[in-house]
C-alpha cells in the first residue's frame, strides 16, 4: 500500500498542514507524495483536505490470455 500524508491520522490542516508525530510543517507538495514513514496510521476520517477515502489502483494486465492465442495450422 502506498503511504501519503494526506491519509496519515497525524497530519492536520490549519493555517498549513502539519504533521504532529515528526512535528514539523508540511508544504501542498508534500502531502501528495508517496512517503515510507514508519509511523504512518492510515486515517479512518480519510483524505485531510477531501475526507476521501483510500482506495489504490487497480493492477493492468499487459497480456489478456483471450487476446494472444497460439494460432494453430491444424485448425483451418
Amino acid at each position: 500500500m502506498a503511504q501519503y500524508c494526506r491519509y496519515c491520522s497525524f497530519c492536520f490542516e490549519g493555517d498549513g498542514f502539519f504533521c504532529s508525530d515528526k512535528e514539523k510543517p508540511l508544504d501542498d507538495a508534500e502531502i501528495l507524495r508517496v512517503n515510507h514513514c514508519k509511523n504512518f496510521d492510515l486515517s479512518p476520517l480519510g483524505d485531510v483536505v477531501t475526507g476521501r477515502q483510500y482506495t489504490p489502483r487497480q493492477k493492468k494486465l499487459k497480456d489478456k490470455p483471450e487476446e494472444f492465442k497460439q494460432i494453430s495450422i491444424f485448425d483451418m
